[in-house]
């Protein structure tokens, strides 16, 4: 123990990681600051091949800017690990600026200085709300540098300048809900980033009080950091970056195959979709390979088990990385396959209306749009039999429901659902 009582970076595990978290900030925010942690941790892996990124994502005050601030380096130990960038632009990794001399730039790039890293960023909303040909322009970039492999570039001030070789390092960052037209831009650029969505329940009006009253400084918020900057500089000391072999990590055969099928989820969820001005939605691209998806959860699940200081993954393991893939499609999408697998798999176009709260034909549209990437299948309504149209989910993705779902038991085969009927917690979504 230190002189003061508390535990020690050598000491400190992540339990006890949690439970300072737990005690400021509850349960959402810990299971976000874990995975964050795993994402950090899992530079100790030797063989990587791609950058993970991970974007927090939700509305103003849900808790995402905090997850990053918690995750911080707070001393010059840890500062090897994690480096803070707050104002970024993808032209910075290797800089152009025509005020600079040649001899200078190599002091302001970017990617030498995140290189075995993780960069934490805690607003992104600027990078993905620009308009549309910034963005191109943006995640044409990034998916070169996110490639890990260095990054080359020419200008008529500079020439030709850059790094070649090795140049990965992880990234986590936090962004207001992300724009549709943004996940078309990414979804034809490649599924590079990952998104973890952070919705935290209301707070009641006496919880609130408590908060008005007792809050005042930012202790909290040390205290927090502290406990998760001892136990990083723990883990690195022990497992130094690039130190342990990825396959010493025993993923069994029946996690792997879950790891497969969200990885598969991700790229059917990310698909472009194509409007028709007249018919709304028309048809949707050929979804993206996932292996590139699969490589990036195996790190993070290999990530989870160094936390937990196992050299094996559980099902446990799986819990955030359901929560990563559902987060990671676009998000009308999401809420129309998240209220079907509550209504045990089928639902009416009246209760997409009631479950989104959204208008008759905004649901329709919507329902179409999750059938045309292969998730759901669209059934449309009769106006002469006054049938309303159905959206259900697809045979090929029913591994997505618990196994006590009607649906499921009776080979793909159900009524109209009811979104009261399963409980959340069950569908884990």
């Amino acid at each position: 123990m230190s002189d003061n009582g508390k535990p020690s970076a050598s000491q400190i595990t992540l339990a006890q990681v949690a439970e300072v978290v737990r005690k400021h900030y509850g349960e959402d925010i810990w299971q976000a600051v874990k995975i964050g942690l795993a994402i950090v941790l899992s530079l100790s892996l030797k063989g990587r091949d791609n950058c993970v990124v991970l974007v927090y994502e939700g509305a103003s005050g849900q808790g995402k800017s905090i997850t990053i601030r918690l995750l911080m380096s707070d001393r010059d130990s840890t500062a090897k690990y994690l480096i803070r960038i707050d104002d970024f632009t993808p032209a910075s990794f290797v800089s152009h600026a025509a005020n600079r001399k040649s001899s200078q730039l190599q002091e302001i790039d970017l990617l030498p200085r995140v290189k075995d890293k993780v960069m934490l960023t805690k607003e992104l909303a600027p990078l993905f709300r620009d308009d549309d040909k910034e963005l191109r322009q943006n995640f044409a970039r990034l998916t070169s540098v996110l490639d890990g492999n260095g990054y080359v570039t020419a200008s008529g001030s500079h020439g030709r300048r850059g790094y070649q070789g090795r140049y990965l390092f992880n990234w986590l960052g936090a962004t207001t809900p992300v724009p549709d037209r943004t996940f078309r831009v990414m979804a034809q650029l490649g599924n590079r980033i990952l998104f973890y969505e952070i919705a935290s329940e209301e707070w009641s009006e006496e919880k609130l009080m408590d908060f008005a009253q007792t809050y005042g400084t930012d202790d909290a918020i040390k205290e927090c950091q502290k406990a998760v900057n001892d136990f990083v500089e723990s883990h690195f000391k022990a497992h130094p970056v690039n130190s342990v072999d990825a396959h010493s990590i025993n993923i069994p055969d029946e996690i792997m195959r879950e790891i497969v099928r969200y990885a598969n989820l991700i790229s059917h969820g990310r698909v472009e979709v194509e409007y028709d001005e007249l018919f709304g939605v028309e048809a949707a691209g050929k979804p993206e390979g996932p292996q590139r998806v699969i490589l990036l959860l195996q790190t993070i699940v290999r990530g989870l088990t160094l936390a937990e200081g196992r050299m094996f993954a559980t099902t446990d393991d799986l819990i955030p990385i359901r929560h990563i893939a559902f987060s990671s499609i676009p998000r009308k999408r999401r809420e129309v396959l998240r209220a079907l697998l509550l209504a045990g798999g089928s639902l009416s176009s009246a209760e997409v209306e009631k479950a989104l709260g959204v208008s008759r034909s905004t649901a329709t549209g919507r329902m179409k749009e999750l059938a045309a990437t292969g998730i759901a299948t669209f059934t449309s309504g009769d106006s002469n039999t006054s049938t309303g149209a159905k959206v259900g989910l697809a045979t090929k993705w029913q591994w997505l429901l618990p196994d006590d779902t009607p649906l499921k038991q009776n080979g793909g085969v159900c009524g109209s659902g009811d979104p009261n009927t399963t409980p959340s917690k069950e569908i884990g979504v």
